[in-house]
């Protein structure tokens, strides 16, 4: 199940880039739980998709308008398969193609109604 799992959780992150990209924040906003946890750096804990849509609008705004997702591991949480994890790194980038930030991320998948959602995220910059 490993190898679906990841071609699933790489599916749901091609979704993740598109609506970045795009900037479309509610249509970001909606790859995760209704009761996520977003968890950026130098942030409080940020509860629901508003949090989503603020944290991510900003860096768009900020001048990061591309986002490339690399899984470097996934794996199943509980027996159910309804929880995974993924492990990853992220770069973002601005308007000219150059770097606007990388660092790496931890997402807790869950599984509602057959499809995976971003349940807890929590990233930090690889720059000071």
């Amino acid at each position: 199940m490993a190898g679906n799992l990841k071609a699933e959780i790489e599916a749901a992150n091609v979704n993740f880039m598109r609506c970045f990209d795009g900037g479309d924040f509610d249509g970001l906003s909606m790859l995760y739980t209704e009761d996520c946890k977003l968890m950026p750096t130098g942030s409080a804990t940020l509860i629901g998709r508003e949090g989503v849509k603020a944290v991510f609008s900003s860096a768009y705004n900020g001048g990061a308008k591309k986002v490339q997702l690399t899984v470097a591991e996934v794996g199943e949480l509980d027996a159910n398969f309804e929880m995974a994890y993924e492990r990853s790194q992220y770069i973002f980038f601005k308007e000219d193609g150059t770097e606007a930030d990388r660092g790496k991320y931890v997402v807790i998948w869950k599984k509602v109604e057959g499809k995976w959602y971003l349940y807890t995220d929590i990233f930090n910059t690889d720059l000071k």
